[in-house]
């Protein structure tokens, strides 16, 4: 019999609150939600370990509000009272999202600013004047915030909130973290929320927290094999160019993907390379404006794109977007001095495979092998959140073998059945498409990788900065703002936008549905859609509507006689 679940009604929740909550379609509260909550709402410190896809920021967020509007009640004046941590600038916009969803019927009474952006600190001074009751931002932004007196905590906070807190000191936050600490009052209440328990996050936790509760919750991170399916393909770098065009181009892979990548240099490599069979997907890596980035991403939740290539973590050019341990806030100064050569700058606080919300993602594809078990885990938690179903599809070569057996054990652990399936594809009956990749290959080339790279930044700060405030006052045209279009700095080979009948193998017959190029231009006549070419020219073959006259005996050209 199934024991009776707490509701967010009976958590004596503000109206306001739950009616937010009604708004989002929440029936019931997240395992995390249920045990955090209530005791968030008692005034203890937490410490909570959930896996990907949760709901740990509604988890902090909603006693957050709670206690607030309940301040709000017995002090009318205007303070910060809530700080809230994240480790990249994506995480800071999503929290700012999300708790401006559940301040939605409360928004004059909870205000909500997010300081985690690109923009000057200068810029952000006025708003931080008005002093909103919860701050969102990076370490390293609100310790810069601080130190130039546009943020007074000492007085005035009463919550901290520290969101994936293992990745914080790895992404180089931990000596801003400690400055930030000597600012804030002796009391206040704290939240740890992590996706594992690491080091870091004792540490974390002998720093901030008062005897905390722990809660650890759903002890293994990825759901079991009813709703997550994982699979392996042993294939070498060319095999895996040939097997990711027949999947998405024959339509073998359904819904929208996550193809995840190593660093940048191979996500313009595989862009271009699709380019070439005419499929659109767009790249997210630490060389994007933050602006364009959460773009990209509220779009891919849209539905705008099919296919995001996207680096995690530890994508940046180097092979880490994190800057060294200890460094904190200088990372800004490499990175604008990176961004002078050619505007290959990263952003040390870029992150994609962590905390993100993706919503509804089908498939996450690991193009190449992540480099850590819990890189592996934060990918494939993109996909099968909540009680949604996925697919896990990882690509390895022989080199590395050595990760997926470390994988491997790590995920089966005491049980015998292992949960990474093997893939059971014939790569023999994609044979005849070798050919075409490799014509593809040879147009992506140094030149074309290095052209891709600087004209996608420049067209995405255009985007980020320009248009901003035309798109601000004209909403619909935001449409036109796609990011998955060709980049064109390689040579196209228009045979190869389709797929011949005679190449598909007669196994995937039945099951392919091949990729077509963009659907032709209509242009709208009186009200009817008609296709830019003729109607009267289709179907006409110029062979058989051919018909021979013969000239008529002794007459000559110019028409006289012979």
């Amino acid at each position: 019999m199934e024991t009776d679940r707490l509701r967010f009604h009976e958590m004596g929740l503000d109206d306001r609150l739950l009616k937010a909550v009604a708004d989002l379609g929440w029936a019931e509260p997240t395992l995390i939600q249920e045990k955090a909550i209530p005791l968030a709402l008692d005034g203890k410190d937490l410490l909570a370990r959930a896996r990907t896809g949760s709901g740990k920021t509604a988890a902090y967020a909603i006693p957050v509000i709670q206690r607030i509007l309940t301040s709000k009640q017995i002090v009318r004046e205007q303070a910060v009272r809530a700080l809230v941590l994240v480790p990249t600038k994506e995480l800071g916009q999503q929290c700012q999202a999300m708790m401006r969803q559940l301040t939605a019927f409360c928004a004059r009474d909870v205000r909500v600013a997010d300081v985690s952006g690109d923009t000057d600190i200068s810029a952000q001074r006025p708003i931080l004047m008005e002093k909103p009751d919860v701050v969102v931002g990076t370490p390293s932004r609100v310790q810069a915030h601080i130190n130039a007196q546009n943020l007074v905590l000492q007085s005035t906070l009463e919550m901290l909130v520290i969101d994936e807190a293992d990745l914080l000191f790895s992404f180089g936050f931990e000596s801003d973290l400690k400055s930030l600490l000597c600012h804030l009052p002796n009391i206040y209440q704290a939240f740890l929320m992590s996706a594992t328990l690491n080091d870091d996050v004792q540490a974390l936790k002998d720093l901030v927290l008062h005897n905390p509760i722990t809660l650890k919750l759903q002890g293994f991170q990825l759901p079991d094999s009813s709703q997550l399916q994982q699979y392996t393909v042993k294939c070498e770098e060319e095999d895996k160019f040939l097997l990711i065009y027949t999947l998405l181009k024959l339509r073998l892979v359904q819904g929208k993907t996550l193809i995840f990548v190593s660093n940048v240099d191979r996500c313009y490599r595989l862009k271009l390379f699709l380019e070439q069979f005419s499929i659109p997907a767009c790249v997210l890596n630490s060389e994007l404006p933050v602006r364009s980035r959460c773009h990209i991403i509220t779009q891919f939740n849209q539905g705008f794109y099919d296919y995001v290539i996207a680096t995690d973590e530890h994508g940046g050019l180097d092979g880490s977007t994190a800057a060294p341990k200890g460094q904190g806030g200088k990372g800004k100064k490499k990175q604008k001095k990176n961004a002078g050569k050619g505007g290959r700058g990263k952003d040390q606080e870029y992150g994609v495979s962590r905390g993100i919300d993706f919503q509804n993602v089908s498939n996450v594809i690991n193009f190449d092998f992540p480099t850590t078990v819990e890189s592996y885990i934060h990918r494939v938690g993109r996909t099968a959140r909540a009680d949604n179903r996925g697919t896990a599809l990882s690509l390895v070569s022989h080199t590395e073998m050595r990760l997926l057996v470390e994988l491997d054990k790590a995920l089966t652990g005491d049980n015998s059945e292992t949960l990474l399936k093997p893939y059971k594809f014939k790569m023999e009956e994609i044979e005849a498409f070798r050919y075409r990749c490799r014509d593809a290959m040879r147009s992506v080339t140094k030149q074309a990788l290095k052209d891709a790279r600087l004209n996608e930044i420049k067209q995405e700060l255009l985007n980020s900065e320009k248009l901003k405030t035309y798109f601000e006052d004209n909403p619909r045209d935001l449409q036109l703002l796609r990011h998955d279009k060709d980049l064109h700095p390689a040579v196209i080979k228009p045979h190869l936008k389709n797929v011949p009948d005679y190449l598909i193998p007669k196994a995937l017959k039945g099951i392919a549905r091949p990729l077509t190029g963009r659907k032709k231009k209509q242009i709208k006549q009186g009200g009817v859609k008609k296709t830019s070419f003729k109607t009267k020219d289709r179907g006409r073959n110029p062979l058989k509507s051919f018909q021979y006259k013969a000239k008529k005996p002794g007459k000559s050209m110019e028409g006289g006689k012979a």
